[in-house]
């Protein structure tokens, strides 16, 4: 198998945890699309993904924009990884523009090490995806305050850092001190259809729960909620899409407060599956106490599905981009009354197709946009 590069400039995103690969088929669809955007800013560059998987083989995308390659197994140690991908593009002949990584712990002390290794200096964008830098963050575990007080040092050598929204920007200039003119702020695009979809004027009475089943995102609050709403009403379903760490104790506690038969569990799906689960959907929750994006709410709203979450950076900036009714802030010291209210209030509130046509029109400059952040770090470091 012939590894060379054809095109010599390169940036590299380097991934020491494998959430890339791991990511599967919707993740690595982005970054091919990252590619094909780098491509059109610059043609003689080329994004480049050194990640790790279960078997540490060469993958070649199949992208001619995106090269992936995996060298070893999903790890923290990120001076090995460091190595082992210096070691990977020893025998090629590149000039590696730019690192990028996605977090500012393994990933960014990879990219830092990597600079050591190849005795260069290249520079690095780290991509903030969680929103670590609201106090609330750091309060959820003591490892959440560790990270925090490590991201004061990675984030203060970055050369640029890439945001998701105004809000978490904001949050991370006031807690970092973080010169504005070295953020950047680019959501993370959807892969979502050419047009919008059509609206159901009548949806079922469940509620929604989507994404990773941990207790950092607001899970033991969610099964409370189910069991306020219980008290009023025993006519609701639940349903639940995701995968992660708590998930049998999650299922098993929310067994304990509504019967079996009206819990719905299907699991991880891909996006292409989660667009026909909206129809079984009448109202999204989403209890993360720090959200820096939410792109499920941001979907929920695309399929006509009301949103009603907690607040957060994400939903701030949701509810500034939507009609007032659409998006509802979730506080649970509020009556059991209100609170079933309010949920039958979303049951019967139409979402409008304003949303979804701006957003994606929107969503469909993102992949440009980060792209054209990358050729302006690279020129500014020259």
């Amino acid at each position: 198998m012939n590894s060379k590069i054809n095109i010599n400039k390169v940036l590299i995103v380097l991934d020491p945890r494998g959430v890339i690969i791991s990511g599967g088929i919707d993740v690595l669809h982005r970054h091919e699309i990252y590619g094909s955007a780098l491509n059109k800013f610059a043609k003689n560059m080329r994004l480049v993904i050194i990640s790790s998987g279960q078997n540490p083989t060469i993958i070649m995308a199949k992208n001619p924009d995106l090269e992936i390659f995996s060298v070893s197994n999903p790890t923290f140690n990120f001076y090995r990884f460091a190595y082992k991908s210096k070691r990977l593009i020893s025998n090629m002949n590149l000039d590696i523009e730019l690192l990028i990584v996605g977090d500012c712990w393994e990933s960014y002390w990879s990219a830092f090490f990597f600079n050591k290794f190849v005795n260069k200096k290249i520079p690095i964008q780290i991509q903030v995806h969680g929103d670590i830098a609201n106090p609330r963050w750091r309060r959820i575990s003591l490892r959440n305050k560790i990270r925090f007080s490590l991201a004061k040092l990675s984030l203060s050598k970055a050369s640029s850092i890439r945001a998701v929204t105004k809000y978490q920007a904001e949050n991370l200039i006031r807690a970092f001190g973080i010169k504005k003119e070295r953020i950047v702020v680019v959501p993370v695009p959807i892969n979502v259809l050419g047009k919008p979809a059509d609206l159901q004027s009548k949806r079922p009475k469940t509620i929604g729960l989507i994404g990773r089943i941990h207790q950092d995102r607001g899970i033991w609050e969610f099964v409370n909620l189910v069991r306020v709403l219980d008290s009023s009403s025993k006519d609701f379903k639940v349903l639940v899409i995701g995968d992660g760490p708590s998930k049998d104790k999650f299922l098993l506690k929310l067994e304990s407060v509504i019967s079996k038969n009206r819990i719905i569990y299907l699991g991880q799906l891909p996006e292409s599956e989660l667009c026909k689960a909206w129809k079984r959907i009448g109202v999204l929750v989403s209890m993360a106490p720090v959200e820096s994006y939410g792109r499920v709410m941001r979907e929920s709203l695309i399929a006509g599905v009301p949103v009603w979450a907690t607040s957060s950076a994400g939903v701030r900036d949701l509810m500034d981009n939507c009609k007032k009714a659409e998006v509802k802030l979730l506080d649970l010291s509020k009556s059991d009354a209100s609170l079933d209210k309010e949920f039958n209030t979303l049951l019967k509130t139409k979402v409008s197709s304003d949303f979804s046509k701006r957003f994606i029109k929107e969503n469909n400059t993102y992949s440009a946009k980060l792209a054209n952040s990358w050729i302006n770090i690279i020129n500014r470091s020259k």
